[in-house]
């Protein structure tokens, strides 16, 4: 069973991207054999990151919310969608405070883990907003496997488009059979990785073994070597 997760990070359940959202959503079911998991931030009531850094000493964040239910069910996934209307040039208020909660990047939470970013914008920004998703998903190990970016009119819907019907039905059967087949991820992403993992965070984190203890565990756990 493929299981992917499909993260709205707007906080509007059924505005233009969390109507995108759902409709790739029923497009990987379609194909069969695929269980998605639907996150609606909005849901969470996730508290602002406090910046302790407790979370690379314990492995958990020390604020009692639902923001580690959602790192868990990332954990548990072939595939991660997210989405984000665009806003100042960057994600969501609300998506920024779920990335700044989820430990993501330090631990490579998303390594091995097919990533999809879906951005929406009126104006301009799109661009700016796909770029930053896709930048946490190679520092954070993830694989990047396709990207929608849709410029329309505010609280327009999208869906009365067939062009964007046909455009969601395709990327989702592109991003489907990605994971299917276990494509690897380029030597671009692989590369910037590296750099991101063993040339900027590793040494600082080795340095400071007690301050990092729950990260070098994960490291042990997804095969990453500490020794250089």
């Amino acid at each position: 069973m493929m299981k992917i997760t499909i993260i709205n990070g707007s906080p509007r359940k059924n505005g233009a991207t969390g109507r995108i959202l759902k409709t790739f959503g029923n497009c990987l079911e379609e194909k069969g054999n695929v269980e998605v998991h639907y996150v609606e931030l909005t849901d969470y009531g996730l508290q602002p990151c406090v910046g302790c850094e407790r979370c690379y000493r314990t492995g958990v964040c020390h604020i009692d919310d639902r923001a580690e239910d959602i790192n868990r069910t990332i954990a548990a996934s072939d595939g991660v969608i997210i989405g984000s209307p665009t806003y100042v040039s960057n994600v969501s208020g609300l998506l920024k405070n779920y990335i700044d909660r989820g430990h993501i990047v330090v631990e490579q939470a998303l390594k091995g883990k097919y990533m999809f970013a879906v951005t929406t914008f009126e104006i301009a920004g799109g661009a700016s907003v796909t770029g930053m998703l896709n930048t946490m998903f190679r520092y954070a190990g993830g694989i990047p496997a396709g990207k929608y970016v849709l410029k329309l009119p505010h609280n327009s819907n999208p869906l009365e488009q067939i062009k964007v019907l046909r455009q969601i039905n395709r990327k989702a059967g592109k991003f489907h059979d990605r994971i299917n087949r276990r494509k690897r991820k380029c030597l671009l992403d692989r590369l910037i990785n590296f750099v991101a993992l063993h040339v900027v965070i590793k040494p600082f984190v080795v340095r400071y073994p007690n301050r990092y203890q729950a990260v070098l565990q994960r490291w042990k756990e997804i095969n990453i070597n500490v020794i250089f």
